[in-house]
């Protein structure tokens, strides 16, 4: 399925995200490669990086900013794992990898690779309580009520080690990264909450309505049907 990220599909796609103050603030590169990913269209992933590069190249962007570009897909697509499963995310990374320069290649982790459960709990909640707003308590609730360990394990390990992490992708960021998984994977009642959370976490009405745009073009594209509409901003 990788002719779906042709350039022609991702310029176009490029288009409906609103302008921004330079190329690599633009978060609609990771969202097409996080739904291309997730709609289990792997082999669109690195077409994307290849296209930004090229973008970059063309304006004579600087090393920083195409690690800067390239480490944002390559996080947000982690981070989307949690939500469309961390096979695709594998196969997805696997094949940006091999298509990723060297020098564009981290050799560490990014994230501490050791942090206390304090830690975690501490960076967790505060992402999670941001995120959710007025409706934390009642959603960690209700997690914690029908599965006490999946109550823990999203605001100790999903939000805490993975999410809570900004230094390659942004509250903002990490907002559309869940939105385009969830878009990707059919789960409306959850892309309700994160459209909301993505408000919470800095963006315009007008920048999420994007997000949802290119990710809805891209699932369809890839063959993704829907079983309800998906949630649109009452």
């Amino acid at each position: 399925m990788a002719h779906i990220a042709t350039p022609e599909f991702l310029s176009s796609l490029k288009q409906l995200y609103p302008p921004q103050a330079t190329y690599v603030k633009s978060p609609w590169y990771a969202v097409a490669a996080i739904t291309l990913g997730a709609s289990n269209c792997p082999e669109g992933v690195p077409l994307v990086l290849e296209y930004v590069l090229k973008d970059l190249d063309a304006i004579g962007a600087t090393h920083q900013d195409r690690l800067t570009a390239t480490r944002k897909i390559r996080d947000a697509v982690f981070k989307s794992g949690m939500i469309c499963g961390f096979p695709k995310v594998i196969n997805a990374l696997i094949l940006l990898h091999e298509a990723t320069p060297p020098a564009l290649q981290d050799k560490e982790t990014l994230r501490n690779p050791d942090p206390s459960v304090e830690e975690l709990t501490q960076a967790g909640k505060a992402y999670f309580d941001q995120t959710y707003g007025e409706t934390a308590k009642s959603t960690q609730a209700l997690l914690s009520a029908i599965y006490p360990d999946l109550g823990y394990y999203v605001t100790n390990l999903a939000y805490g080690y993975g999410y809570a992490f900004m230094g390659a992708t942004s509250p903002m960021e990490t907002s559309f990264a869940m939105i385009s998984a969830l878009i990707a994977i059919d789960t409306p009642r959850q892309i309700g909450w994160h459209l909301e959370g993505a408000i919470r976490n800095g963006a315009t009405r007008e920048e999420v309505r994007a997000v949802r745009a290119i990710a809805m073009q891209i699932a369809t594209a890839a063959g993704v049907v829907w079983k309800q509409p998906i949630p649109d901003f009452q």
